[in-house]
């Protein structure tokens, strides 16, 4: 009797694809990501992009980008400009992780006389805090072996400024908030359009679709119910977040809404065309999982994506995790500009409605073949 269980739960697992993939496909493919993802970091080439505002412009200054530039311990790209401004637009826009101005100030311990200002200041954003210990401490070590650091203990040789021009500050939550929502809506989204395969394994579609409006009415009205359901649950989360963790969101209520409602359109429509494709709602529960999974990792939901490799964040910007991280960073705590939400909220859509076209499209072409 235990062989013959055996038995059925094998040939069960073999002939559904979808478990197969959950089984044997995804735990190496999610391995993988991390992998590429922490192994990274933790073995100090984490793919920092610094830009440097160099106002000193002397051999000294000159000779601490070259040892940055060519650190075994992190991979810099360096956008060596000389005005700090645009540094700190580099670094609000996410061109640079981290920013970095050489003062023109000169250290003079004959004169017995400390500088007003330390020789560096880092620009940084909060939310990128490793990659700015990380640039500090190569730098302190080319200072030190260039013999820029003075020996007086009193003088300091870093000063840190936020990029954000905004009164919220970061906090892991506010971060997490928005991580953390993004893949339970995918979630969600997957399972409320799961019920589109359930219905027509019953029979019950075919009998709805048969009434006025086709197949494009059901697909619309799942639609909206999924992003209705997603805005909701985002809410709840993000709720949370201000009452018990002190996020600001009444000061960014009207941006976070509509960022939210990009959201949630975004999973809805691609949760809901890649339901049209499969056949099953086991298929949809094993393969979705697999979906999700691979989207929240990439897109920044369960590792920040400063911390990939640059391909693998350039690969993630396909997904709507990266794209809202990016809005809800934006009205959190990198200041709130609504016109740097134009681009996260366009390409959102884009993923909602293109989704909702291809599903229409799809679930007609399937009743008619």
């Amino acid at each position: 009797m235990r062989g013959a269980v055996f038995k059925i739960m094998l040939l069960s697992l073999m002939r559904d694809r979808g478990a197969l993939a959950m089984s044997f496909i995804l735990p190496g493919l999610v391995f993988a990501i991390f992998a590429v993802a922490l192994a990274a970091a933790s073995g100090g080439q984490l793919a920092v992009k610094v830009s440097i505002a160099d106002l000193r412009q002397d051999d000294i200054s000159g000779r601490i980008v070259d040892q940055l530039k060519s650190s075994d311990s992190l991979r810099v790209g360096s956008f060596v400009d000389n005005n700090r401004e645009r540094v700190v637009l580099a670094v609000r826009d996410g061109r640079a992780d981290v920013g970095l101005v050489i003062r023109k100030q000169i250290l003079s311990e004959a004169a017995g006389v400390l500088p007003e200002r330390p020789m560096f200041e880092l620009i940084t954003d909060p939310a990128r805090e490793i990659a700015t210990t990380m640039v500090q401490a190569n730098l302190q070590q080319a200072a030190l072996e260039l013999g820029s650091r003075p020996r007086r203990e009193e003088a300091e040789l870093f000063e840190r400024s936020m990029a954000t021009t905004s009164g919220s500050q970061f906090t892991a939550a506010a971060y997490y908030a928005g991580a953390v929502s993004v893949m339970f809506v995918l979630y969600s989204a997957l399972t409320s359009a799961a019920s589109y395969l359930e219905e027509r394994e019953q029979g019950l579609l075919e009998r709805i679709v048969s009434g006025p409006g086709g197949a494009g009415v059901v697909i619309d009205g799942k639609f909206l119910f999924i992003a209705i359901l997603g805005f909701v649950q985002t809410s709840l989360v993000f709720l949370m977040a201000w009452i018990v963790f002190d996020v600001d969101l009444p000061a960014h209520l009207t941006n976070w809404a509509i960022t939210t409602a990009c959201v949630s359109i975004a999973c809805a429509g691609l949760m809901i065309a890649f339901i049209t494709f499969l056949r099953t709602k086991r298929q949809a529960e094993t393969l979705g999982q697999m979906l999700v999974v691979v989207l929240s990792a990439i897109g920044g939901s369960m590792v920040p994506r400063f911390m990939m490799p640059e391909e693998v964040q350039t690969i993630g910007w396909v997904t709507p995790n990266s794209w809202a991280l990016d809005a809800y960073a934006t009205i959190l705590w990198l200041g709130d500009d609504v016109n740097k939400l134009h681009l996260p909220w366009s390409m959102l859509l884009a993923m909602g409605f293109l989704g909702l076209l291809v599903a229409r499209v799809k679930a007609a072409w399937s009743r008619t073949a």
